[in-house]
């Protein structure tokens, strides 16, 4: 079972404050199921004698992305292995985008986890976990050739914060030196945008649910570092109970929002009601901010009794799977989606080491979609969006 320790602590905190505000992951841009054995897993010599077969094809998006179309996308959560060789990436990233592409995706965010010594401490760094430049530049390159938009989205893991505090996240940091965490930052953060730029990444993310730091004055210098290599897309990913407080204080008027709402709702509830009260949580903001919103990182446990918690990985472990809560859920968001106009959406979450024609081994993740009916949700929403 993948507990909150072993998918690297890549949530903020849906179960530590109970008070928590209910909101929405949307990310201001202008912005299913799959085979048992897809053709694109086919086996295949990369030799050129004339009795072997072809290599597959290598599929692309329909409609790719541009300006004013949604966003159709899947998050994958990517925690590198340092066996993993160059070979070994380009297949696992190739995989996963023709997964993507099976769903009729147009985009893809990937998140990728960064260190901290503790909640106090002024330094951040990459750890054998976390995806080097390099391979990151693999994936981005595979992406290219299929023409799906990518979002690279590193993002602050939590196991040393929480066994300094249990009910402590990422957004709980307090460096002792707010100067000299950004300066760390700043080193950390530069040679994945270089990549993101050379490797045509449409949306960067300067900082994900950092909520502490949100009001810091070093934002401004730190955007002129990262704008000085890389001229596509910034955004701040603002976690859902900050959305409907204080947008104000963000580091960028582009930003995205993790949505895990709360809605005091029955299992049995109907996928029309549960759109009824997304909607409603929606309908707190205006229509020219919703026009730009994007969903861009939003699901939710397989498990009874989700509706209320719906991030609730740490308390639900022992609870039995129950695809059709997250299945219901599914439908009611791609549905809220299309009734108030938004700008797209991505689904939380696959792995990157995920096999798609072998799922299996990745049902005790609590919160993918992977290899349950859910993913023929989202195929059905993305073939039923027009914009």
């Amino acid at each position: 079972m993948l507990t909150r320790a072993a998918v690297g602590k890549w949530l903020p905190h849906r179960t530590a404050v109970a008070g928590i505000v209910i909101a929405s992951s949307l990310t201001l841009l202008s912005a299913c199921s799959i085979p048992s054995r897809p053709a694109w897993l086919s086996t295949h010599s990369s030799t050129s004698h004339t009795n072997q077969p072809d290599p597959p094809t290598v599929p692309s998006v329909a409609k790719p992305w541009h300006a004013g179309m949604r966003q159709l996308g899947i998050q994958v959560y990517w925690v590198a292995s340092k066996t993993d060789s160059d070979a070994v990436v380009q297949m696992k990233a190739r995989r996963i985008i023709n997964y993507a592409l099976s769903l009729g995706a147009n985009s893809i965010a990937l998140t990728f986890p960064f260190y901290t010594y503790g909640l106090k401490s002024n330094e951040v760094y990459a750890s054998q976990s976390t995806p080097s430049p390099a391979h990151i530049a693999l994936f981005l390159a595979e992406a290219a050739k299929s023409h799906i938009r990518v979002t690279l989205r590193p993002i602050l893991n939590e196991t040393v914060l929480i066994a300094e505090n249990p009910i402590a996240w990422r957004g709980f940091i307090q460096p002792t030196s707010i100067p000299g965490w950004f300066r760390s930052y700043r080193r950390l953060l530069l040679p994945y945008a270089e990549v993101a730029q050379s490797g045509h990444a449409a949306s960067f993310v300067i900082g994900t649910e950092l909520e502490t730091l949100e009001p810091a004055s070093e934002w401004p210098s730190l955007i002129r570092s990262i704008r000085s290599v890389y001229q596509g897309q910034l955004l701040y990913a603002e976690n859902f109970d900050e959305f409907a407080k204080h947008d104000r204080v963000l580091p960028l008027s582009t930003f995205s929002i993790d949505a895990y709402p709360r809605f005091v709702l029955r299992d049995s509830a109907s996928a029309g009601r549960l759109t009824a009260a997304w909607d409603h949580w929606l309908s707190s903001h205006s229509g020219i901010v919703l026009h730009k919103l994007v969903l861009e990182e939003v699901g939710i446990d397989a498990v009874a009794g989700s509706y209320s918690d719906p991030g609730a990985w740490v308390t639900t472990t022992s609870a039995p799977i129950d695809v059709k809560v997250q299945t219901k859920w599914y439908e009611a968001v791609c549905q809220a989606v299309k009734n108030k106009d938004l700008a797209g959406v991505y689904w939380w979450e696959v792995n990157f080491d995920a096999d798609p024609a072998n799922p299996a081994p990745w049902q005790s993740d609590r919160l993918t979609f992977l290899g349950r009916p859910a993913q023929n949700v989202i195929k059905n929403c993305f073939a039923s969006i027009t914009r």
